[in-house]
């Protein structure tokens, strides 16, 4: 029987993690607490990216997702629905739904959380340690990243869908 007390977990040192940062895609990505931390309640990352680094429009199949904009305007698209977030502002991404976003500002801060956790294995597969807590240089993502991508989707209930027309 539960007695109703609570349980008090850190995760470490947050935004000044190096050993949990990575660069994804053009992101800089800090995992603030993953699947293992929650007992795989739900992942938290910081991820910070520039003007024109828009990820295509998905799906998540096992998780919902939270985007709490820190710094910056980003559009985010859930559904049918468009919204222009600025700092502050939160949005729900429900599992099954697709959505997408793209960046307006020169540079976005978000909160991003997956419940349950697991998706930010994916985002671990697909990147490199970050060697500092920047962002990495402009770069197209490469093809064969591309394609990597596209292939570990699945595996984590991820579908890319084509841009509505």
């Amino acid at each position: 029987m539960k007695t109703g007390v609570g349980e008090i977990v850190t995760f470490g040192r947050g935004r000044q993690s190096l050993e949990r940062s990575v660069w994804y895609s053009g992101w800089l990505l800090t995992f603030l607490a993953n699947g293992e931390d929650t007992r795989g309640q739900f992942a938290l990352m910081e991820q910070v990216t520039r003007k024109g680094n828009v990820p295509p429009r998905h799906i998540h199949h096992r998780e919902d997702e939270t985007f709490y904009v820190v710094e910056g305007e980003m559009t985010l698209s859930v559904g049918d629905k468009t919204i222009k977030a600025m700092a502050g502002t939160m949005v729900f991404a429900p599992r099954d739904v697709a959505h997408s976003f793209t960046i307006d500002s020169e540079q976005v801060r978000i909160l991003v959380m997956v419940a349950p956790a697991g998706a930010e294995g994916f985002f671990q597969e697909c990147s490199v340690p970050a060697p500092s807590m920047t962002l990495p240089p402009p770069a197209e993502t490469p093809y064969s990243e591309i394609q990597k991508m596209m292939a570990l989707a699945p595996t984590y209930g991820f579908e890319f869908v084509p841009p509505k027309q």
